[in-house]
């Protein structure tokens, strides 16, 4: 009877241990590979600061877009940003967002200008924001979440949706939006707290 429950137990070690050491490997080597991008968006992407995006919690499926477009020279970003992206395959590209993607999402602690993030939501409501992004700037769908993201790089990314240096139809909204108004929104979702 002995020998019979010590078969069991090594017959059932075999199959669970591959088994969970496979399960892990998936995360893991969306982690493996996207140690670099701790380099600016920092150790689980929480990037501080107000410039660089926090990646941690952000939608994976709007991280893989976006990367694949950095890698193909559809959107413009850093140096840094391209190289990185152009040397990594779909796959890693995938891993690397899903990775990121499953971590807990952490809201920037930028100062916020009270009056600039009121004239924000204000602005938000009347410009269909919460549409695509949802009420606390979750993101829904497929689109970024932004609510509690860093305000200087919410702003930037505006400016840059304005002057059509990221192509979206969706935000052709901010087209004839002043710089102030593209402020007020980015302090606005940037202010954002859970």
């Amino acid at each position: 009877m002995q020998k019979l429950r010590l078969f069991y137990c090594v017959v059932a070690a075999a199959v669970l241990i591959p088994a969970a050491a496979f399960a892990a490997s998936a995360v893991s080597e969306g982690e493996r590979l996207g140690r670099p991008c701790a380099g600016c968006h920092a150790t689980n992407g929480y990037a501080p600061g107000e410039y660089i995006a926090r990646i941690g919690g952000q939608n994976a499926d709007y991280m893989t877009k976006v990367m694949k477009e950095f890698a193909t020279g559809k959107r413009p970003g850093s140096v840094e940003m391209s190289l990185l992206a152009k040397g990594y395959s779909e796959a890693d590209i995938a891993a690397i967002s899903e990775y990121y993607g499953g971590k807990a999402w952490k809201n920037s602690t930028n100062k916020i200008d009270s009056k600039k993030s009121a004239a924000g939501l204000k602005l938000a409501k009347v410009s269909g924001c919460f549409d695509c992004h949802g009420a606390k700037g979750e993101g829904i769908d497929s689109f970024p979440r932004i609510g509690g993201q860093n305000s200087g790089y919410l702003y930037e990314a505006l400016k840059r949706y304005k002057a059509d240096k990221i192509a979206s139809e969706e935000m052709a909204l901010v087209k004839d939006m002043s710089e102030s108004q593209l402020e007020s929104l980015a302090q606005y979702f940037s202010g954002i707290r859970k």
